[in-house]
């Protein structure tokens, strides 16, 4: 049984990387570099592969740490007889020559701390990735040397080792205070022991090393950061050990081909350095006081860009700077629990990705806003970039997610061009420096056709290409880059409309479009982080914590994150560790930490727009109120919706306005005597006279999400308590569950309108509130004593209207709210037996009959008002 990708911890030394899983067992390395052929790689084939572990005889557990604030792993282990603990690291000595490059050194160390333990050692080494055994040397009481095709690699230990084939074992018996070195040296002829004493001093310097980069910042934030401190120190960590020096490159990941579906084909080759995800990641470093890494991986695009006289850039690079990374399979690996195909190399390299230059512009802009010098180099190479954007942005390419068919207008890209402009203009006016000719009149253009083309009014989103209704978990970026705000109303109607068609128990997935690829991959990990960032800005800090909360529990104990995660298993999937992962858990971190102080400052802004309006002697009844939504469903409304204008020029703005502020006499402990129908009659119908004022009152062009938090401020006062939309249709009706795509609940433990949650909830009741859209449910009026067959009407009304039941074709096209709401079901069986209630009786008896047979899709939920209200 293969190790969960979260079971293994990382070692590195800045140019190459090791996994160690918690059975001690060392399942991935490449040498010399990241992006080498394989020495280990169990990890993809256990059988093959090769691997080099020191694991326990006979029962055992075990737990895997890090040394405070390092990159140094130690795995604790517990036996029957005794325990143990097993410290890995690689040793970072100075470089060997002139081009940068260091031995390669991995040190395992062994102390028994209680008892006795009998370890078994075995070093099976795989060159090539597995297709080249070596040759075993044993030399007696030093250790073994393997030898395949050009490659080398010693082994020195003092306990005793037989050979076999490719294999070698051997099974020690250690005692309480005793202590073993293992020493693997690449390149070295013979084995090289090791003693104690200059183990430990190796390991002193190397934890010397990796505390002394990390605090080397001094911008003495850590403490700031609460219970995420830990995750963000591991987080830089991680990144500071996917540099490659001294090219100063980043891989954005340490492994190859771990897939994003187990057992499925989207398995990608992450050991190189893709501009964007390295510009990411450095600017992340940069934030929090790390400012060489960003200036070295500048010298370098700088040298990149002059050397080849263009002024394009490949996606991604080797981590030694080539560009070469033809494609291809290792059909002889059986890959991660059986995902093929293996693939070393990475197609994408070819792809135009015009959003990159984005990406290392705000890491250039971020640079020498600090005072930071510009060479004339330096300036010239951003010159060129932004030269490209402002000459290719109109063209088509392949954006942030790769998609392996043809060139789109992807809305991602234009806007990152948009902040390529945007920043060489900054840093032009910072150096005083004349801008590019024609850099302002396209940043201006783009802009304009971003906001024309790339946002949809029906969905009320910024959207995955031009002119389409797809959603991408990439527009979070629109605001974190400043193309927007992060309060404009476009950017939080696009966040909500992302969380409720890409969310699932608060992850968020990339897209749900067709990549042309078989399976699907997992929720992304980077795609979440930026919503936790989005959500912090917005004020939502409450719910960003909890978000973030539930990513550090992903991380598990070492906060290690790989590419995806998987909700349903609950495992993470895709390369790992990942630095977009960990840069956009840095950056989410600190915006949570920031926006949590700027709370404690300012006084929280009022939330609802409240009907103005005099009151009369007694409040309106229960009656009235249903009497009054039924002169609107009669008399302004068409097909059932609201015709805003005709209410409007009616005065029934007025007549809604005055009996919704008369409710402030309004005893609600009276309504609680009621029967549960009377209650829930009651709820319906104010929800729908909430909203309708509200729009009568804001005023939206197209939409309700043009009014950010629209369901919040629409509300009245109710007796001594205030409600909003969104605490009445879910807090009461709901019996307080959160809204599609939220984590917590309308009302708060304690809040007093808990008492008024109707519990358990009628599902029914979501077809029976109006909530201003075109793909709302039409006006209901209930009524206490008709309340079942009126809800039961609604219901049937809205299917009538909104669903497609095709009995032939195995299909039923639900409206969206069956798949935001879990209240009709939660598995597609119980949807389909829960809507066949409510069809005409041959098609309910088809679909009991077989509605496991019936595959479920989901209509475009439309969020424009049926009938716009115009100024």
């Amino acid at each position: 049984m293969s190790n969960s990708i979260s079971d293994y911890g990382i070692i590195g030394n800045l140019q190459s990387v090791a996994l160690v899983g918690r059975d001690g067992a060392i399942d991935w390395l490449c040498l010399p570099h990241m992006d080498s052929p394989s020495v280990f790689a169990a990890l993809l084939d256990r059988d093959r592969g090769g691997t080099f572990s020191v694991t326990p005889e006979g029962e055992w557990d075990s737990n895997l740490s890090y040394l405070d604030d390092s990159n140094v792993l130690t795995g604790r282990f517990r036996t029957r007889s005794g325990s143990y603990t097993l410290t890995d690291f690689l040793t970072l000595p100075e470089p060997k020559d002139k081009d940068g490059l260091r031995d390669f050194v991995l040190l395992r160390l062994i102390k028994v701390d209680r008892g006795s333990v009998r370890i078994r050692v075995r070093f099976s080494p795989r060159f090539d990735y597995g297709r080249v055994t070596p040759e075993l040397t044993l030399h007696p009481g030093r250790g073994v040397v393997a030898r395949g095709g050009d490659h080398v690699v010693a082994l020195s230990c003092t306990g005793a080792l037989s050979a076999n084939g490719g294999d070698a074992e051997g099974v020690w018996d250690l005692r309480q205070g005793e202590r073993a070195v293992l020493r693997l040296h690449f390149g070295a002829s013979e084995p090289d022991l090791l003693t104690e004493g200059r183990a430990e001093q190796l390991l002193v310097e190397t934890l010397a090393f990796w505390r002394g980069w990390l605090h080397g910042s001094g911008t003495g934030f850590f403490n700031e950061l609460g219970p995420h401190r830990v995750p963000v120190i591991r987080s830089l960590l991680v990144l500071k050990l996917l540099c490659f020096q001294p090219q100063g490159t980043m891989a954005a990941a340490a492994t190859t081909s771990l897939p994003e579906e187990i057992g499925g084909v989207r398995n990608w080759d992450y050991r190189y350095s893709w501009v964007r995800d390295t510009a990411m990641a450095l600017t992340a470093l940069f934030e929090v006081g790390h400012f060489d890494e960003v200036q070295n991986y500048l010298r370098w695009l700088e040298e990149v860009i002059l050397k080849s006289g263009r002024n394009e850039l490949q996606v991604m690079y080797r981590m030694d700077g080539s560009g070469e990374l033809s494609e291809f399979e290792l059909p002889h690996l059986q890959g991660y629990r059986g995902s093929v195909p293996v693939r070393i190399g990475n197609q994408a390299a070819q792809q135009k990705q015009f959003s990159i230059y984005g990406h290392v512009l705000i890491a250039a802009h971020l640079t020498l806003s600090r005072n930071r010098t510009c060479t004339p180099e330096m300036w010239r190479g951003l010159r060129l970039m932004c030269d490209f954007a402002r000459d290719h942005w109109r063209e088509a390419d392949w954006s942030i997610w790769e998609i392996r068919g043809e060139p789109r207008h992807y809305v991602h890209s234009k806007a990152m061009c948009w902040v390529t402009l945007d920043r060489g203009l900054r840093i032009a006016r910072h150096l005083e420096l004349p801008p590019g000719e024609g850099w302002e009149a396209a940043r201006a253009e783009i802009g304009e056709e971003v906001h024309a083309h790339g946002w949809s009014d029906a969905r009320q989103a910024f959207t995955m290409w031009y002119d389409s209704d797809v959603l991408d978990g990439s527009a979070l970026l629109m605001s974190i880059s400043d193309f927007i705000s992060f309060d404009d109303p476009r950017m939080l109607a696009t966040v909500e409309a992302l969380r409720m068609d890409l969310g699932d128990d608060g992850f968020l997935y990339r897209y749900r479009a067709d990549d042309r690829l078989p399976g699907r991959d997992g929720t992304f990990l980077a795609c979440t982080l930026w919503l936790i960032t989005n959500l912090a800005k917005q004020g939502e800090i409450d719910e960003a914590d909890l978000l973030l909360g539930r990513v550090d529990q992903v991380g598990g104990h070492l906060h290690l994150l790989a590419e995806e995660y998987d909700p349903l298993w609950q495992e993470q999937l895709g390369n790992f560790p990942q630095a977009f992962s960990h840069e956009a858990y840095i950056v989410a971190a600190t915006a949570l930490a920031n926006a949590k102080a700027d709370a404690l400052r300012r006084p929280e802004p009022p939330e609802r727009v409240l009907p103005e309006a005099p009151r009369g002697p007694t409040a309106a009844t229960p009656e009235q109120l249903a009497a009054l939504l039924d002169e609107v469903a009669r008399d302004y409304a068409q097909d059932g919706y609201p015709d805003y204008r005709s209410l409007a020029a009616g005065g029934m703005q007025e007549k809604i306005a005055q009996a919704l502020a008369s409710l402030a006499s309004f005893d609600l402990d009276r309504l609680e005597e009621k029967e549960n129908p009377v209650r829930t009659s009651f709820w319906c119908n104010m929800h729908s006279l909430v909203v309708i004022h509200a729009v009568l009152a804001l005023k939206p062009r197209v939409s309700v999400k043009e009014i950010p938090k629209f369901y919040r401020k629409a509300g009245c006062r109710i007796g001594r308590e205030e409600y909003s939309a969104e605490a009445i249709l879910h807090g009461i009706l709901r019996g307080n569950r959160p809204a599609p795509g939220w984590l917590l609940p309308p009302l708060p433990p304690g809040d007093p309108r808990l008492r008024r949650s109707i519990r358990p909830s009628d599902p029914r009741v979501l077809f029976a509130v109006h909530t201003g859209t075109a793909s709302s449910p039409p006006i209901t009026v209930l009524t206490p004593a008709t309340l079942d067959n009126d809800l039961s009407a609604a219901l049937r009304r809205y299917l009538e209207r909104q669903a497609r039941l095709d009995l032939a074709g195995r299909k039923l096209v639900l409206p969206r709210i069956f798949k935001w709401f879990d209240d009709p079901g939660r598995t597609a069986h119980d949807v389909a037996v829960f809507v066949a209630g409510y069809t005409d009786a041959d098609t309910a008896r088809e679909i009991r009959e077989h509605p496991e047979s019936f595959q479920l899709e989901y209509a475009q939920y439309d969020w424009r008002l049926e009938a716009p209200l115009r100024r």
